[in-house]
């Protein structure tokens, strides 16, 4: 798990704290005092209130004119080209222009290292985020994920490991092809990066 999991959205609105506390209804999730953001900074942990063992933070970044949001999403557009495949270079290009809101997940390895429970659990957020919201997501040290959740762009430079859910996307008919992708198959990523369908996957 990276150190910060990012949903890319291009709904604005608020999520009740509600929204959240229910999909994890053993964990506690707080709102957190934050200059500047206040009302929109959120602590996942084992116990309320306990910042010295929180296992991530929630920062909600708006984006627009002037803001921290749109700083990112200019960085993510210029970072593209490091990467591929290129179609989805072009479809992030086109999609992240039109994102309105960032839900930043930093984790706290230290925080989670004793609680098997803690990844589950912040995986279980971002997914009641998603389901509220939509988006694609970013992940530090893989790459972006479509609508679907499916990674769709990496850079080879990254320390790329393990199996993904990915896609390939087929630019004449706007399609997603989804298969399986062996990050650590040089052959695999190889053909992944060049936007073509590995050889050796089926789609499913």
């Amino acid at each position: 798990m990276g150190d910060y999991l990012r949903l890319l959205t291009v709904n604005d609105r608020d999520i009740p704290l509600a929204t959240l506390q229910r999909a994890v209804p053993n964990v506690a999730i707080w709102s957190v005092d934050h200059p500047g953001t206040l009302g929109n900074y959120l602590a996942i942990g084992p116990e309320l209130n306990a910042l010295q063992s929180v296992w991530a933070t929630i920062e909600r970044n708006p984006v627009g004119p002037n803001t921290l949001g749109a700083e990112e999403v200019a960085e993510f557009i210029d970072s593209l080209e490091s990467g591929g495949p290129p179609s989805a270079v072009r479809w992030l290009s086109d999609y992240l222009e039109t994102i309105r809101a960032i839900y930043a997940i930093r984790i706290y390895p230290e925080g989670i290292i004793d609680h098997p429970e803690a990844e589950d659990a912040v995986y279980a957020v971002r997914s009641a985020l998603r389901n509220a919201v939509g988006g694609i997501g970013q992940w530090d040290g893989q790459g972006f994920t479509n609508e679907d959740d499916r990674l769709i762009w990496c850079d080879p430079r990254m320390n790329l490991h393990g199996k993904k859910e990915a896609a390939v996307l087929n630019e004449s008919t706007g399609e997603w092809i989804p298969i399986d992708l062996n990050l650590e198959d040089p052959d695999e990523l190889a053909q992944f990066l060049r936007g073509e369908h590995p050889r050796k996957l089926r789609p499913r």
